[in-house]
């Protein structure tokens, strides 16, 4: 059996285990399509990444309300921005803050400003190669985000620290 292609449900929940002390409370700012951004959402709330900034180039009629429940379910209420442009998802991020920035190419410039790590998701991203093929959907999918979400938040560890430390 190959691993990577016959997944149980327990390869998530050692994958979330194994992941949380460095995803846990972790401020993340969010934008996407409607669908795929109440959907991203959802999975952040429930890995232990706290949503601080939901944004949407589209203008949201019904989809708002879900997006603000899904999001809020943790207590919290994040601003939710649609019809927006990427300017002005950059100026929310360059006040709140975020650990973490999840969209797609478009958001390197304000991560790189920010000195926060970008998680490339979604469309369009023009600056890697393959994006067109990559999965985020389904158990999969998840699976694959929440493994580079990780990777991603300990690679930019490694690269802050002045000691350059290889295990964390």
């Amino acid at each position: 059996m190959n691993p990577t292609t016959h997944n149980t449900p327990n390869d998530a929940l050692d994958a979330y285990v194994d992941g949380h002390k460095y995803v846990a409370g972790k401020r993340v700012a969010v934008f996407a399509d409607p669908d795929l951004l109440a959907g991203l959402v959802a999975f952040l709330s429930e890995t232990g990444l706290v949503p601080v900034l939901l944004a949407t180039g589209s203008k949201v009629a019904n989809t708002g309300p879900l997006l603000r429940r899904i999001a809020s379910s943790d207590g919290s209420s994040p601003p939710l921005l649609t019809g927006v442009d990427h300017a002005s998802i950059a100026d929310q991020c360059r006040e709140l803050r975020p650990d973490l920035i999840l969209g797609n190419s478009k958001g390197y410039p304000i991560a790189r400003e920010l000195g926060v790590p970008l998680v490339r998701c979604g469309m369009p991203i023009h600056d890697r190669i393959g994006a067109q093929r990559v999965l985020h959907l389904g158990y999969r999918g998840a699976q694959r985000l929440y493994d580079q979400i990780v990777n991603t938040l300990l690679e930019h560890r490694q690269d802050e620290s002045g000691t350059g430390f290889s295990y964390l």
